[in-house]
């Protein structure tokens, strides 16, 4: 049975090729422009993880985390942070609830790892 990602980020681009190195996994990507459009999603589609950028219209990614761990059913679910910002550059309990996090650029081999890695585990 194929998974199903959520990828949020207001780069076009960005979830372009996010989808190009996921559909190499033969994994499901729903990809979204804010973290609340990937929040109305959450709530409804059947997803195994979410990958977000941080700086986003309407719902940036660490108050999306926040939310998403407020839902009962997503409490558990891995959530990667894609961002070009480092992740020391925020206050430990901002990145409460985020189970990994790669700085942009990312190596796409890297990517499908951590994937397969959170997907399996």
């Amino acid at each position: 049975m194929s998974k199903t990602v959520v990828h949020a980020d207001d780069s076009a681009a960005v979830r372009h090729w996010v989808s190009q190195q996921l559909g190499e996994m033969d994994l499901k990507v729903l990809s979204v422009p804010d973290g609340e459009a990937a929040l109305r999603l959450l709530r409804d589609a059947p997803c195994d993880l979410l990958l977000t950028d941080l700086e986003m219209p309407n719902l940036d990614g660490l108050a999306l985390v926040a939310a998403v761990r407020g839902l009962p059913s997503r409490r558990f679910m891995p959530v990667l942070v894609l961002s070009s910002h480092q992740p020391d550059e925020f206050e430990p309990h901002r990145r409460q609830g985020v189970t990994g996090w790669m700085v942009k650029p990312i190596d796409p081999e890297h990517l499908r790892r951590w994937i397969r890695r959170v997907l399996a585990g």
